[in-house]
């Protein structure tokens, strides 16, 4: 059986490598997700991605090396990162429970912060987004994200930036992973991604999107690994003007559930928050 979307609409995610070309079935990909969960509690790091790039080359019958997307009349190639078991649940998540709730790009300028290796970026695009903003902190993953980019023609209508985000310009130290991972991380106390193990830290410079964006925004996309919140208020001055729909990640810590939806009423009165439970926890805000 093929895959479909939680809009019910038919979803097709051909792998590619080595000469050939593997269309993954429903069957398939859920197999390649448990498979994934099953490695990442038994082992992490390197190690786990190693494993479970190996299992899940098994069950496509290749070793992938880029993704085709198409849905309905889009479509987009990505270059499959060192991290596959990540990559697979960012598709799951991104693309199959559509976890965002996209539709509200369409027509819209749309930021996506932590935008990773372009994944949402790029499907915000097809999904009709009139112009994307995207940052990502880690510059290993920025060149894969540019990569991807250049796979799809580099389109225009992305601009993308190597920008860490937060309340207010100065410095930080990032904690980050070089394998195409999303668990780069500013901050944050050891029960934020308390299994992950970092390849690195670095001081970077932090801006606040305010000082990065001064015309029209739509949608705001934020998932930056416990960081949702700094981000939230460096973005104020834009929230209260354009008043755009926000979907963001609230599963990073327990207290996000309620603590963020009081920093978005705040910053605009009028907002109504749904916590979405599509694919992980996020919070969607529409301005009434």
């Amino acid at each position: 059986m093929g895959l479909k979307d939680r809009h019910g609409r038919k979803v097709e995610i051909i792998f590619s490598g080595q000469g050939l070309a593997r269309r993954a079935g429903e069957a398939q990909f859920g197999a390649a997700l448990r498979l994934r969960r099953e490695l990442a509690a038994r082992a992490q790091g390197p190690a786990g991605a190693e494993l479970c790039r190996a299992g899940v080359s098994r069950l496509l019958g290749l070793a992938p090396e880029t993704a085709e997307v198409r849905l309905g009349g889009m479509r987009f190639t990505l270059a499959v990162p060192a991290d596959l078991g990540g990559f697979l649940s960012d598709l799951h998540g991104i693309i199959l429970r559509d976890q965002y709730n996209a539709a509200g790009v369409k027509g819209g300028i749309v930021a996506d912060c932590g935008a990773n290796i372009g994944l949402f970026s790029l499907y915000a695009l097809a999904c009709g987004a009139k112009k994307v903003h995207a940052f990502e902190a880690v510059r290993e993953t920025y060149k894969i994200f540019q990569s991807n980019l250049r796979l799809n023609g580099a389109p225009a209508a992305i601009e993308a930036r190597c920008s860490a985000l937060g309340a207010d310009a100065g410095s930080a130290v990032l904690k980050f992973n070089t394998r195409g991972e999303g668990s780069a991380m500013i901050g944050g106390e050891d029960t934020v991604n308390a299994p992950v193990t970092y390849a690195g830290r670095r001081r970077v410079k932090v801006y606040p999107l305010d000082a990065l964006l001064n015309g029209r925004l739509d949608f705001l996309k934020i998932d930056v690994e416990g960081y949702e919140k700094e981000v939230l208020l460096g973005a104020a001055r834009l929230i209260k003007r354009c008043r755009p729909v926000l979907s963001f990640a609230a599963y990073h810590r327990e207290a996000d559930k309620t603590s963020l939806p009081a920093v978005v009423k705040a910053l605009a009165p009028g907002y109504r928050v749904r916590l979405n439970g599509y694919a992980e926890q996020d919070l969607y805000c529409v301005h009434r």
